[in-house]
């Protein structure tokens, strides 16, 4: 396509039972100077919404006049699971455990090898959007393979306060993305069939700071007020089944030792206490609260030697926890 332009392409990726084409809708904003290519994608899984709105916002935002590069366009990925409300395929497949993809392999393997091939491998560097999983929400952060220099430098551009260093499972978009030489980050914010407004609001801004990085736009970069980049989570597990009353949300502070929650029997007095294991900032939790044992209740991101920056930036919420409450 022409550079100083803007087009909405179809990209077909499959058919439906009645023999109709299946196309998600792509926008490409070339910009009359030359620059990077990059990808914006979201709704790997159909039923996370937050990263459409992102995308939209910056196509909407963005003049292909002012912009240098190509920026790619993809609002919803997994057209099939946003039609039905599903995270999934109609095959009951994870789209996002099915990259690079292969041709002539299953239906969800087809169609993770077109928009492999023709979005990413067209690509320079991408970031993928996405949501926490139906029935969990997660603060605002990205993850990123720190290893990988490209990554890194698209993460740090970002501008989240927390940075998860994980390169990804193997078959997910980000992960099959970096190894093919396009380094790609993924941002994780909010839950499952809402627009959040200050989950999106922070992600057009981090769109915005990862293009000025690559000196795609002429803008100043928004910094965090801190940085923090994760080496280890992990999940406080229900110990038994019942009605949890969970005692945290994403952004807390914990200490080894506080109080998460705790689970009683629905039909009797007992009360079981879930406690912190390690001192950290609460990345995830279930927004469900009937549990059996193991169910995961809430994601703890392990701060040590950045303790004491966390506590400098954080303030008391209503619930008298340290908390960090996000710019955006």
């Amino acid at each position: 396509m022409p550079r100083g332009s803007t087009q909405q392409i179809p990209l077909n990726v499959s058919e439906f039972y009645t023999a109709e084409t299946v196309s998600i809708p792509v926008t490409v904003i070339a910009g009359r100077q030359a620059g990077p290519t990059v990808f914006l994608t979201a709704a790997i899984h159909g039923d996370e919404l937050n990263g459409v709105e992102i995308v939209r916002q910056v196509i909407l935002g963005l003049d292909h006049e002012k912009i240098r590069g190509t920026l790619i366009c993809v609002p919803v990925v997994n057209r099939f699971g946003f039609l039905h409300h599903s995270r999934y395929l109609p095959d009951r497949r994870d789209l996002n455990r099915c990259f690079p993809g292969d041709p002539a392999g299953s239906a969800a393997h087809r169609v993770a090898a077109t928009i492999f091939q023709e979005i990413v491998l067209q690509s320079d560097f991408g970031i993928d959007l996405h949501t926490a999983a139906l029935g969990k929400s997660n603060l605002p952060h990205v993850r990123a393979d720190m290893d990988e220099p490209g990554v890194r430098r698209l993460a740090r551009a970002f501008g989240a306060e927390f940075v998860v260093d994980f390169p990804g499972r193997r078959s997910t978009l980000r992960h099959a993305a970096t190894t093919a030489g396009v380094p790609t980050i993924a941002y994780e914010a909010g839950e499952t069939f809402k627009f959040q407004r200050r989950e999106v609001r922070k992600g057009i801004f981090g769109v915005y700071n990862v293009l000025a990085a690559l000196r795609m736009l002429d803008i100043p970069a928004r910094e965090p007020r801190f940085r923090v980049v994760v080496k280890r989570a992990r999940w406080v597990r229900a110990e038994r089944g019942g009605i949890l009353d969970l005692a945290v949300r994403p952004g807390e502070l914990l200490y080894r030792g506080d109080a998460v929650g705790s689970i009683t029997n629905p039909f009797g007095r007992e009360v079981v206490a879930l406690r912190a294991d390690c001192t950290g900032v609460v990345l995830g939790t279930t927004t469900i609260p009937m549990v059996s044992p193991g169910d995961a209740v809430a994601r703890v991101a392990r701060i040590e030697k950045t303790l004491a920056m966390v506590e400098r930036n954080a303030r008391t919420s209503a619930s008298g926890r340290a908390r960090i409450e996000l710019d955006f």
